[in-house]
């Protein structure tokens, strides 16, 4: 459970930036979407956010790195779709990504260990098929071990 008001707002103007933009916004853009007084109480939002595992900041900053399953940073899974890119964790986020902005049409995305190519096709978010494999050596219930590694 989010902490405060300020939490549940700042959340939800990080998702609304990466759907509507593709990109993370900052500590600044948060605070002018959310209301809040100054930076320093998004700053503070924000690893309350990372403690509860509702988003992921770069090591040692209060920059955005993951909000599950958008990443901030390029990666092999790239989803494209009404002229944006997204960028996903990883092949479990490549699948989510496409649902939840009801994209149509394929992605492809490259496997990260072998580089071969993870082809995929949506409908209205859909996933409707696709080629390749793709295996989770993590089982989900470890992902927060290590959530830069899963």
């Amino acid at each position: 459970m989010l902490a405060t008001e300020l939490d549940r707002e700042v959340r939800w103007h990080v998702y609304r930036a990466f759907v509507e933009t593709g990109a993370a916004p900052t500590t600044h853009d948060l605070a002018a979407a959310a209301g809040a007084q100054d930076v320093e109480a998004v700053a503070a939002s924000l690893k309350r956010l990372q403690d509860s595992h509702a988003l992921v900041l770069a090591p040692g900053t209060v920059n955005l790195w993951m909000a599950h399953p958008f990443s901030a940073v390029r990666t092999p899974y790239e989803v494209a779709s009404g002229g944006r890119r997204y960028w996903a964790n990883c092949a479990w986020d490549y699948f989510a990504i496409p649902s939840l902005i009801r994209a149509s049409g394929p992605q492809t995305a490259r496997c990260a260990q072998t580089g071969d190519p993870l082809r995929a096709e949506f409908e209205a978010g859909a996933f409707v098929g696709g080629t390749g494999v793709v295996h989770f050596t993590v089982p989900p219930r470890r992902f927060w071990d290590n959530v830069a590694f899963t």
